[in-house]
């Protein structure tokens, strides 16, 4: 066998690129956070701290940035849109009201 026919293996730190599978679509606004290798990562491209992008996975990722994670995820493969972030924010809203 041909060593151009076998999948590409990624770090996996780097589990969201360069997959030859899709990932599924996360259940929860922590998961989400979790298709990034850290939260660090995704604080500095949405430009907010690390440590707010680490509280949203307790408190929910706010309805303001939904559209720029949806865009922040969409520009690097990740399953994440703007519908998927309402469902899991109207979710998480009657669990805990």
């Amino acid at each position: 066998m041909s060593q151009l026919t076998s999948p590409r293996r990624s770090h996996p730190k780097h589990r969201s690129t360069g997959l030859s599978r899709p990932l599924a679509p996360p259940v929860s606004f922590a998961a989400v956070i979790g298709l990034w290798p850290s939260a660090a990562e995704l604080a500095e491209v949405l430009d907010v701290e690390a440590v707010t992008v680490r509280a949203w996975r307790r408190r929910g990722i706010p309805a303001r940035y939904w559209s720029a994670v949806a865009l922040a995820a969409r520009l690097s493969n990740r399953p994440v849109d703007e519908r998927l972030l309402a469902e899991l924010g109207s979710l998480r809203s009657h669990r805990h009201g």
